[in-house]
């Protein structure tokens, strides 16, 4: 009975609220629409005020009466352009810093979000958290290294953010089991990236990091899943986020194996280069390696690796999305 009652207060103190934010925007719409047309006449009765006293001017230049009045019209209505004009000036710069406040408030709040989901994540798999953390900073150093524009760096830290979302429907036992998976288990794994992919797509400012998480799991050989792409088809984000993505798990540990040490995840990926990673993508990566390391071991073996490359690794191009 109580929660009856409070129900119908609620819903009826919603609909007050309702009714006294549409009356309040009509309202300010009104005002608002008064004023831009009072704007509007004050600019057009200006206008042809100063052309028609520049005309008189023009048409005669002698001392009088009619001269001196065409004169206090032309800087009067002058006048009047140069206000209406700084009016609008104003009220446009004032429109501009509303719009960037209100840009930067939605920012926060899709970061603010976004940390939301991540730690969600690692509560339901707390075996890699902060596994997306790393991978995000790491994917963005080799990102901006490959040259990569604003915009696709900005899709390349969501999708790095949001690739393993889609495990919130795997089940706890695969994600923690200390074993190696069966078949049906791998089966069932080897779907996140689909489901990740299917939540992600339905927001329209996460499409293009949609479709990088839908393929972070391809090989650059085409022996990958979910879908076997290979080379350029996989887009250029998912070919540089798998590298990330990769070294990441080798060097954390994890319930079926230890971690290894950041030279053997090195020589790994440097090893698999041309056949899981793009070639391209790995040298960008062994620059890295090398760079953070002071390791003279690492270096000799990166160098050493690096020469079964090929001399010329092909141009990384933006991928057809699939």
């Amino acid at each position: 009975m109580s929660g009856d009652g409070h129900h119908h207060i609620d819903v009826d103190g919603m609909r007050a609220f309702e009714r006294r934010s549409e009356i309040t925007s009509r309202r300010l719409g009104q005002r608002s629409s008064r004023n831009r047309t009072l704007i509007k006449w004050l600019w057009m009765i200006a206008v042809i005020t100063t052309v028609t006293s520049m005309s008189a001017l023009t048409m005669d230049q002698e001392r009088s009466l009619v001269n001196y009045g065409a004169t206090s019209l032309l800087l009067a209505s002058m006048g009047v352009l140069a206000f209406v004009s700084a009016s609008r000036a104003l009220s446009l710069g004032v429109r501009y810093e509303e719009t960037v406040m209100q840009v930067r408030e939605v920012e926060r709040s899709f970061l603010s979000l976004r940390e939301v989901v991540t730690t969600a994540m690692d509560l339901r798999d707390n075996v890699t958290g902060g596994h997306s953390d790393r991978v995000v900073e790491l994917s963005l150093e080799l990102g901006g290294n490959l040259g990569l524009t604003e915009e696709r760096l900005r899709h390349l830290e969501w999708a790095a953010f949001l690739h393993d979302i889609g495990k919130v429907r795997v089940h706890e036992e695969i994600l923690t089991k200390p074993g190696p998976l069966d078949a049906g288990e791998w089966g069932e794994m080897q779907q996140h990236p689909y489901y990740s992919y299917s939540i992600l797509a339905h927001v329209e400012s996460l499409r293009d990091a949609a479709e990088i998480v839908y393929c972070h799991h391809e090989r650059y050989d085409g022996m990958g899943y979910p879908r076997r792409l290979r080379g350029v088809e996989i887009p250029l984000e998912a070919r540089l986020f798998s590298v990330a993505d990769a070294y990441d798990a080798m060097v954390s540990e994890r319930p079926y194996r230890q971690s290894m040490s950041h030279f053997n995840a090195v020589r790994e990926i440097v090893r698999h280069s041309g056949s899981q990673f793009d070639p391209q993508v790995v040298a960008a990566f062994a620059e890295w390696a090398t760079a953070v390391s002071a390791d003279e071991a690492l270096r000799a073996m990166v160098n050493e690796e690096m020469q079964r490359l090929p001399a010329a690794p092909p141009r990384l191009e933006r991928a057809r999305w699939a």
